[in-house]
């Protein structure tokens, strides 16, 4: 009997004991799916992690790298009903400003309270249940808004701050769905993540954007330092090319003062010789040739006096076709000598202009008698006139054009041409074009000058209808 009763004793025991054991690998099992569980959602979100990643890598707006992390925001926990994301405005006061929401809408205010606590928390935060209750309560008496139901908002709230360093950036909010989940602690080193890969592909666009406005920077000052050397060197070349002129003026003056003297007395030596001669002497047509000639030298003496001491005389009318006509009959042997043929284009009924016209007949001959050392061998010269009409800004203007078939001049030299004692002739003096260049400069025009090396030259010489104010 004894026997019996500690056989029933030992059997309840050990049944006592195997179900314990059931018990124990049930839970065992039941833990084994919670972590095999856990660990499939933590692959899953590693991998969606991956993805976002490999996708923020491609994208090149901040636009739409802040939509892509909201969206994927939602898949990454489950349980989420909306997934926000605020940016700092630096330009302005550094306040939030609403970037992304998924689903698109307009956020409760308590939202953007949140992100900014988010914006200032040094790493990821969860606000669940009473906690984040209370904090909605303060922000609404905060605010004097109306008290809404508990209902109305979510119970449980991921936030994490978007920064680099100590730069606040802006912030993520990832809101679970109302009154039906609550997120883990183990969710806040993932959605740190996600916050961190955002601030990476954002600021890789903002370093980008930096280094391009930093370039342009860089562009805009180094053009701006390239037209300052170049009023620099106008200026330098122009002062330059006022030392140049005034000493042509004093050589002028001076070349003047000793031509003056011997000037007159040839001139008063056919003054003389004139009167012996019979009123019907042919020699009187030379004679009459050589005065007129001299008295030429004396004005051009004059001139180059006026060119150190500017002269206040009177300008008169100037029929320009009629003093290029007058110019190459004077040089006629000299062209034929050359094997130079002439063309003569001059536009008819050109209006007379106020000037000095033996000066401007002083500015032809020396650009023709240039056109024809230009052409050595012979060519041919082309000599136009024509009327410009005055355009919006640009006056009525005269413009002589004198076109030669030579050897034409090199481009380094042109910008030179009309510098005083410059020249590329072998025994020239450069003084010819900076004389001429003066004068026309004078009578308010301008000499440009189009050359092709082989082909030939043209100086077109353009003055204006009115007179030029007196200086």
């Amino acid at each position: 009997m004894i026997e019996r009763e500690d056989t029933i004793a030992h059997t309840a025991r050990l049944e006592r004991e195997l179900r314990a054991a059931q018990s124990r690998i049930a839970a065992l099992e039941r833990e084994v799916e919670l972590q095999s569980r856990y660990v499939r959602d933590l692959n899953g979100r590693l991998a969606g992690l991956l993805s976002v990643s490999a996708a923020l890598l491609i994208n090149h707006d901040i636009d739409a790298i802040v939509q892509l992390v909201v969206q994927n925001a939602i898949n990454l926990f489950p349980g989420t009903a909306a997934a926000y994301i605020y940016l700092a405005n630096h330009e302005t006061d550094g306040s939030l400003h609403l970037r992304a929401a998924a689903p698109a809408c307009t956020p409760a205010p308590y939202i953007f309270h949140l992100a900014e606590v988010a914006a200032k928390a040094p790493r990821a935060l969860l606000l669940n249940g009473p906690e984040l209750e209370y904090f909605i309560h303060q922000q609404q008496s905060q605010a004097q808004l109306p008290t809404t139901d508990a209902g109305a908002w979510p119970q449980s709230v991921l936030l994490a701050p978007l920064r680099i360093e100590i730069q606040r950036i802006g912030a993520l909010i990832i809101c679970g769905e109302r009154l039906s989940h609550l997120y883990h602690p183990r969710d806040l080193p993932f959605v740190q993540s996600l916050a961190d890969l955002t601030v990476i592909a954002i600021d890789e666009i903002m370093q980008r954007q930096r280094a391009a406005a930093l370039q342009r920077d860089l562009a805009h000052t180094q053009s701006l330092r390239a037209e300052a050397e170049a009023r620099l060197n106008a200026a330098q070349a122009q002062l330059l090319q006022s030392a140049k002129l005034a000493a042509v003026g004093e050589l002028s003056a001076s070349v003047a003062h000793e031509i003056n003297n011997p000037l007159y007395a040839a001139r008063n030596s056919l003054y003389l010789v004139e009167q012996d001669l019979p009123p019907d002497a042919p020699q009187r047509t030379f004679l009459t040739i050589a005065q007129q000639e001299l008295g030429r030298i004396a004005r051009i003496i004059t001139r180059m006096r006026d060119f150190y001491r500017p002269s206040r005389g009177e300008l008169t009318s100037a029929n320009i076709n009629a003093l290029l006509r007058e110019t190459l009959e004077l040089v006629t042997t000299h062209l034929r000598h050359n094997h130079v043929t002439v063309h003569a284009r001059l536009a008819n009924d050109l209006p007379p202009i106020v000037a000095h016209a033996d000066q401007l007949r002083q500015v032809f001959l020396n650009i023709i008698l240039n056109a024809c050392d230009a052409m050595p061998s012979g060519g041919e010269l082309t000599v136009s006139s024509e009327l410009i009409a005055a355009r919006a800004g640009a006056p009525a203007t005269l413009a002589i054009s004198i076109t030669d078939t030579g050897v034409g001049i090199a481009p380094e030299h042109i910008p030179h041409l009309f510098e005083p004692f410059y020249t590329t002739k072998p025994h020239g003096t450069g003084l010819g074009l900076a004389i001429s260049a003066h004068i026309v400069t004078q009578h308010g025009g301008r000499i440009t000058v189009d050359s092709q090396p082989g082909v030939g030259t043209t100086f077109t010489i353009l003055l204006p209808l009115e007179a030029p104010a007196a200086s």
